[in-house]
């Protein structure tokens, strides 16, 4: 859809036309607050709940939802035009702060009505969310009632310490928090992230400016095991970073393959089957000539794990040097680094597919 024009005030003449119809026809025209709509937000937020929600059209249960989950989030609203509200907000485990630009529609008196559908929604912004504290960040919840909160919550914390004891490449300027979102349903995950429901178990999504994990609803009836699994991988996201690094500069045999190893490391089972799927590649196709630049499925993943355990196996340390930049500066990774990863990825394969 095309870009909608703001609101426009009404000109002090028919503004005064229709306070006298209004007053003709027996009615007393609607009132509207004073100040910007940003403004009484911004005000509203630290008076509580019930002053929160006169921002609100009568009816909606909005306010509610919104004050619930930035009241205590260091929340600030601003107001470009009469149409658009830039909501930032920061929460335990951000690494920065999250700015959502949300299209509103305001009934007669300057009051929220709506809210139209754009890229990268904020959970709180479609429907009621549950705000978990956890030692290590927040999760922020719909749908899940206190028991499956709690699980989640302990994920959150095992797969923040687990990744800041792995301490992966490019993660030094990671304090250790995380923020994970478990949306109410696939259509909702979707709004949140830009992607189908069906492409993946959780993202680690940065449209709003700071790493957040959000989880495929879709998926919270799988093992605990790869529940906990995947949590892990995204985490090594957060700690390096990587969903915030600008398009075309990360490599993404670097990304999801250290991803993969720090989560193979942890948990035996991801490395066991990570191995099954190189081997069952290797026996289905010939020995590929370059590193991994499609990843897609979990095969790629584990072809790309390979790659980076490789990198670590042959450089020692200063792995974590060209991880970091092949994550968050490619363009510093030398032709000459790359055709050493590359021979080192291959001879691997044909070790493998020597054996199999």
């Amino acid at each position: 859809m095309g870009r909608r024009p703001p609101r426009r005030r009404l000109r002090l003449a028919a503004a005064w036309l229709g306070a006298l119809l209004l007053i003709s026809a027996g009615c007393a025209p609607a009132q509207v607050p004073g100040g910007t709509l940003a403004d009484r937000l911004n005000s509203s937020l630290h008076k509580g709940g019930a002053a929160f929600d006169d921002n609100f059209a009568t009816g909606s249960a909005a306010g509610s939802d919104w004050f619930a989950a930035l009241s205590g989030a260091a929340a600030t609203f601003r107001q470009p035009d009469g149409q658009t509200l830039v909501v930032s907000a920061t929460v335990p485990g951000d690494r920065r702060p999250a700015t959502w630009t949300l299209r509103v529609q305001l009934d007669d008196t300057g009051r929220i009505q709506s809210v139209a559908p754009t890229p990268d929604r904020p959970i709180w912004a479609l429907g009621p969310v549950d705000s978990t504290t956890t030692t290590h960040g927040t999760l922020l919840s719909a749908g899940l009632d206190a028991s499956a909160r709690g699980e989640w919550a302990e994920r959150l914390d095992r797969a923040a310490a687990l990744v800041r004891r792995a301490s992966p490449a490019g993660g030094n300027t990671w304090t250790g928090g995380l923020v994970v979102e478990v949306p109410a349903n696939g259509s909702d995950f979707q709004a949140i992230t830009n992607e189908l429901p069906n492409t993946a178990s959780a993202l680690t999504a940065c449209g709003t400016g700071t790493p957040r994990v959000v989880v495929n609803p879709l998926i919270l009836d799988q093992p605990d095991a790869w529940l906990d699994s995947t949590l892990v991988h995204e985490a090594v996201h957060v700690a390096t970073d990587s969903a915030c690094v600008p398009a075309g500069q990360s490599l993404p045999w670097a990304v999801e393959g250290l991803a993969e190893s720090v989560t193979a490391q942890v948990y035996p089972a991801t490395a066991a089957r990570n191995r099954e799927l190189v081997v069952a590649y290797l026996r289905e196709n010939p020995v590929p000539t370059a590193l991994p630049a499609t990843l897609e499925n979990l095969t790629s993943y584990a072809l790309a794990q390979l790659a980076v355990d490789q990198v670590r196996a042959h450089v020692g340390e200063n792995a974590d040097d060209l991880l970091g930049r092949a994550i968050r500066g490619s363009g510093s990774v030398t032709p000459a680094e790359l055709r050493r990863v590359t021979r080192w990825y291959l001879s691997a394969l044909r070790r493998i597919a020597a054996t199999r």
